[in-house]
């Protein structure tokens, strides 16, 4: 997109049962639209938060808020992902240290090139709010 400094926009392609760990962003926004399938998203401090998305439903994370999200449905689900806000690479990313020693635990080599890559898992700033599920 021409002009449009800061923003990136890519597809997530997820098999039943996949999607990223609980995580933050400390200075973009994400934004995803699922275009196919049924996704979970979950938010809060440990995921405690958490609302089912169908085609075309919208769901919108500000900055240092933990969030995941996981197909749900029996087929592969497509999102939509525009992260805006700031610079987007690796070093934007958060990982719960808890979540970071499981996945230590499970995957030594997957741990190692996430830090390689410089995802961290240190103390993340005070998470904003976000509304509550209504349904």
């Amino acid at each position: 997109i021409i002009g449009a400094a800061g923003i990136t926009i890519t597809l997530a392609v997820c098999p039943p049962g996949q999607g990223p760990q609980l995580h933050a962003h400390k200075a973009t926004y994400e934004t995803f639209t699922v275009l196919q399938g049924t996704f979970e998203f979950r938010w809060g401090e440990s995921g405690e938060h958490a609302r089912r998305l169908g085609r075309f439903d919208t769901f919108s994370v500000p900055p240092r808020v933990h969030r995941a999200f996981r197909n749900v449905g029996d087929a592969e689900g497509i999102l939509q992902v525009v992260i805006s806000g700031g610079k987007h690479d690796a070093r934007d990313i958060y990982i719960p240290a808890a979540v970071m020693e499981d996945l230590k635990s499970k995957s030594a080599k997957l741990y190692e090139q996430l830090t390689a890559f410089g995802i961290s898992s240190e103390a993340s700033p005070p998470s904003l709010s976000m509304p509550r599920s209504t349904t």
